[in-house]
């Protein structure tokens, strides 16, 4: 499945794995994601859960009519929006990252070498 990654001045705060009813953001208890922040609506917006045709679930960021409305990589979406891995969302000035297991694309990882120079390391890249 997937989940949504919140960053805290780049640092991973907290993680919320995203459910077939979907993620639900906002400043009140009745939302899965609590956001102390006056900028964000009491029901602000929520991550929907689609299936396509051949059953392959499609994550759908809506903006629940929020104030200050809903910004996917720093773009402001109308009422909703496909989310795509790696799309950075902000909601008010939180910051979260989607995370969609099934489009990870897994590169090999590099090795790192050390070379001759006391503190420098390089890859064949």
């Amino acid at each position: 499945m997937a989940s949504i990654i919140q960053l805290v001045d780049g640092v991973v705060a907290n993680r919320f794995e995203i459910t077939e009813t979907g993620l639900k953001f906002g400043r009140t208890s009745v939302n899965q994601v609590l956001i102390d922040d006056l900028a964000v609506s009491t029901e602000h917006a929520q991550i929907n859960v689609l299936k396509d045709e051949q059953g392959v679930p499609k994550f759908v960021l809506q903006d629940l009519e929020s104030t200050n409305g809903c910004f996917i990589n720093e773009q402001k979406i109308d009422q909703q929006q496909l989310l795509r891995h790696k799309d950075v969302v902000r909601i008010g000035w939180n910051n979260f990252t989607f995370i969609n297991e099934d489009e990870v694309d897994h590169e090999k990882t590099r090795e790192v070498k050390k070379s001759w120079i006391p503190g420098v390391y390089y890859s064949k890249d």
